[in-house]
């Protein structure tokens, strides 16, 4: 019966990403001068960061190279979150560039859901590296090439991804 339950949960967590992975659609005539015009795009910014963590790299590229723009327009200039980029991160994304904007992309969206741990940068680390995770185990083979510092990470437990990351930001 337990397995039943689990069975049909991820059934429907799979149709709901391939649902939602096929209705974002990136907003027309955006502005992004004040705080307020970055406030009212947060849940076009949500939407976009699980299109680009759920649709697969070599699928859809106008598309993905669109909204990775409009991601990262609304993430550098947004004043609600803030990430502190260090060595390490970048480190593991040398090899796979798309990978530092679903880092990027995990980090916001970890912010936006969770607006009193924001400025948590551990919490940020963690939901950063587990999107980046995410994308590169989805995706290699298919646009994404072998790295032993992401293999290394997909390998950590939860308990060790967050001691190397207290390690790494400290």
């Amino acid at each position: 019966m337990k397995s039943i339950k689990l069975m049909t949960l991820a059934i429907l967590v799979f149709v709901c990403q391939t649902a939602f992975a096929q209705d974002f659609e990136i907003p027309k005539n955006i502005q992004l001068e004040k705080e307020s015009d970055y406030a009212q795009y947060e849940v076009d910014v949500l939407n976009g960061i699980n299109w680009l963590e759920n649709t697969p790299l070599n699928e859809q590229t106008t598309k993905r190279e669109n909204a990775n723009a409009f991601v990262l327009a609304w993430i550098i200039g947004t004043p609600s979150v803030t990430i502190e980029l260090h060595t390490f991160q970048v480190d593991l994304t040398k090899k796979n560039s798309v990978l530092m904007t679903t880092f990027l992309g995990g980090w916001a969206k970890f912010a936006l859901e969770n607006p009193s741990e924001k400025n948590n940068n551990i919490k940020g680390n963690i939901a950063g590296f587990q999107s980046l995770m995410k994308v590169y185990a989805a995706n290699k083979g298919k646009g994404i090439k072998k790295d032993n510092k992401v293999e290394k990470l997909l390998k950590r437990s939860p308990v060790e991804l967050e001691a190397w990351v207290r390690k790494e930001v400290e």
